[in-house]
């Protein structure tokens, strides 16, 4: 009898353990049941903090995107305008010395050609202004001893009359 009882005893520990097996599976079971439920109720509300969490940090990368963008355009912008300035200066400097060349040319053709300088022609306007200048004080002083001795003949010869 004793044997029968470690039978009926092995035999109701393998059924409890079988038993038991088939709880935890069934337990198991169940919470991941629950589980998804939750996941499936609480969805939305996971998803739109998700969204918020996604749009934060896309807000602040599109930001940081947009202030380097910026940066690196206005550095650009920068070097470009010294560039334009520099290429400026050396085609005015440029330009200048072509103008100066072109100017000793021209100066030394006429020259050749026998042309006065401006300061010839400046120093010859001058010289003529001095000269209708004294032309005109010879003219008057010559016309006033002439008008004055008449002046006095008429007096004189008024005089005698008188006497």
């Amino acid at each position: 009898m004793a044997v029968k009882k470690k039978g009926k005893l092995g035999a109701s520990g393998a059924a409890a353990r079988e038993q038991n097996l088939l709880g935890s599976a069934h337990q198991i079971w169940l919470a991941g049941l629950g589980a998804l439920s939750r996941a499936q109720a609480g969805a939305p509300k996971v998803f739109e903090e998700l969204l918020r969490e996604g749009a934060k940090l896309q807000g602040g990368a599109f930001e940081t995107a947009q202030r380097t963008l910026l940066q690196a355009f206005q550095g650009a912008q920068q070097q470009v305008q010294q560039r334009v300035e520099t290429v400026k200066g050396q085609a005015g400097e440029s330009w200048d010395q072509l103008e100066k060349i072109f100017q000793s040319r021209v100066q030394r053709a006429m020259h050749d050609l026998g042309m006065p300088t401006a300061e010839e022609i400046t120093a010859l306007t001058r010289r003529v202004d001095q000269l209708n200048t004294s032309v005109e004080k010879l003219a008057r002083s010559a016309a006033a001893p002439r008008k004055a001795p008449a002046r006095s003949r008429r007096k004189s010869a008024a005089r005698p009359k008188a006497g």
